[in-house]
């Protein structure tokens, strides 16, 4: 299965005869968001979602088509609740003032229990169900490493950076945050308190701007 072709949002397709309700869709976001980052894929079933959002069985699969369809949905929709989006990275915005949020935002996501959930349940399912993996791939780390890529190339334009490969800077950046206390809570060791966290990221951002520094 390529890693490149997009999956089809169909809650944003024109409706078919009677107008689809938005908060059904919210409904049905929200269900499998919740199923899925606590029971994992495959022991999460269309019926325990439609059940969870009050719906049949048929509205899930008209909104959403598949739940390969929903799982990278519910998984993007997860990046862009944190902030990872593009509209909420507003080029205008200069990377020193922009750049320590958007950090904490992400070392937020990266560390809640959801996300290190489903980690781990696509992690083990490599062998099994590789397809799992490449979705969680393509519509969390690629979909996060695309915006920040994006923000990254147009403070290069704009001169406040100088940055000649906005996607590998962009790689670089995130990977930086997943280090120590991203490992503590995956191996279930005690965490790294917030005070060093939040001192880490900071080192990590003023690295990153001292290197790309125009």
């Amino acid at each position: 299965m390529s890693t490149s072709s997009p999956v089809e949002d169909r809650s944003n397709s024109p409706p078919r005869g009677r107008p689809r309700s938005k908060k059904k869709r919210r409904e049905i976001m929200a269900a499998a968001v919740a199923l899925f980052t606590e029971n994992g894929f495959v022991a999460t079933s269309v019926d325990d979602i439609a059940t969870a959002a009050g719906v049949s069985k048929q509205t899930v699969y008209s909104h959403y088509g598949s739940k390969e369809n929903l799982f990278a949905l519910a998984v993007s929709s997860k990046c862009k609740s944190s902030g990872m989006d593009p509209d909420m990275l507003d080029p205008a915005i200069p990377p020193q003032v922009l750049l320590p949020e958007m950090a904490r935002n992400f070392t937020k996501l990266l560390l809640s229990r959801e996300s290190m959930r489903v980690y781990s349940v696509c992690a083990a399912s490599t062998e099994t169900h590789p397809e799992l993996g490449q979705l969680f791939y393509q519509h969390g780390p690629l979909h996060t490493v695309q915006v920040v890529t994006e923000y990254l190339h147009e403070q290069n334009r704009a001169g406040r950076l100088r940055i000649e490969n906005p996607e590998a800077a962009a790689w670089q950046l995130l990977c930086m945050f997943k280090a120590e206390a991203f490992m503590r809570k995956q191996f279930k060791f005690e965490p790294l308190s917030e005070e060093r966290v939040e001192h880490y990221i900071d080192e990590c951002v003023a690295m990153f701007l001292r290197a790309y520094a125009a």
